[in-house]
């Protein structure tokens, strides 16, 4: 990673260890529609692959795919603000040889692929039409990649089928109450849907949006509709899957101070689930002899991999009594 300067409006966002992207208060920001989408597109294997993300804005989604995936990337972006944040972005995370950030709109990329060249082309394009949308407050530039006004979506159909190669996949996010005029629309200009993905707030309840992957001239294409995707569980918290694919798995070196008073460690990646494990003696061999009951729950500490974790629990077990007991604030 490379250290650039910041404007007063930029911060860093840890996406996982492996990426860091840059995002401005004034600019476009983006949101879980961005995960679910870069998690939607096939894996490859190959370094020859080229993959366009038409209206990248901040970027995020060509650059999760990018660090899971070799190849070369595209991201198209007309926004001159958020071109030079993607610029920041891809060197922060030292992917020029791969990242090429292109400041174009979709309707002009003559110049810039030849035809029928790309194998993959991603979107995540605005879903609410402009004069329905209820937050008129928004800046010029954040109103743009919220509503269509900006967006013609026939255009990055036309545009997609002009630049894929034979068979090149299109993937999209979208509105589910809106799909039906999207598939017209790939339909008539000779793409088949391979497969689709809904996705709802909770169970129970209707589908917000939906994940497609088109193909060019696969009108033969054999339609595979994936389960549901939820968003939130009971307790209005994201689901595991979606942890998942946030990068927001939280993992936790615990210690459990016993009845005879000696210091357990361990990690888990849901303390309190694990803790009654414990309790119900259930859980690790040493904790589940009566002498060490009752249990205590004395300390726990949050990290963002499981690698930082097992590696505070390793040091913590290598500690004299003395220091374990000061570590942990005894």
């Amino acid at each position: 990673m490379k250290k650039i300067n910041l404007d007063s409006n930029e911060k860093i966002e840890k996406i996982s260890g492996k990426l860091k992207v840059l995002q401005n208060n004034q600019l476009p920001k983006f949101g879980i529609d961005a995960f679910l989408i870069a998690n939607f597109i096939d894996k490859s294997k190959s370094q020859r692959l080229l993959l366009a993300d038409f209206g990248a804005g901040t970027g995020i989604i060509g650059l999760l795919y990018a660090i899971e995936n070799p190849g070369k990337v595209f991201l198209i972006e007309n926004n001159s603000q958020l071109s030079q944040l993607e610029e920041k972005t891809v060197g922060l995370n030292d992917l020029k040889k791969r990242v090429t950030v292109i400041n174009q709109d979709i309707n002009n990329l003559d110049g810039t692929f030849q035809l029928n060249s790309l194998d993959a082309i991603v979107s995540n394009p605005p879903y609410f039409d402009s004069p329905n949308y209820s937050k008129k407050n928004l800046s010029k530039e954040r109103s743009h990649a919220r509503h269509e006004e900006n967006f013609d979506l026939a255009v990055l159909v036309s545009q997609s089928k002009k630049f894929l190669k034979s068979k090149g996949k299109l993937y999209f996010i979208y509105r589910a109450e809106r799909i039906a005029d999207f598939i017209d629309l790939l339909i008539k200009n000779g793409f088949g849907i391979s497969k689709m993905r809904f996705v709802y707030g909770k169970k129970n309840t209707g589908a917000k949006l939906v994940l497609v992957k088109a193909i060019k001239q696969g009108s033969n294409a054999k339609i595979n509709i994936e389960k549901p995707m939820i968003i939130f569980n009971e307790r209005n918290e994201y689901t595991k899957e979606l942890q998942n694919i946030l990068h927001d798995n939280k993992y936790f070196f615990y210690v459990i101070q016993t009845a005879d008073n000696y210091l357990y460690a361990g990690t888990s990646d849901d303390v309190n689930r694990r803790f009654a494990t414990h309790q119900a003696k259930k859980g690790a061999k040493f904790t589940r002899a009566a002498i060490r009951h009752p249990l205590k729950l004395v300390y726990q500490e949050e990290f963002s991999s499981k690698s930082e974790a097992l590696s505070s629990e390793a040091k913590f077990k290598h500690l004299s009594r003395i220091e374990k007991e000061r570590y942990i604030g005894l």
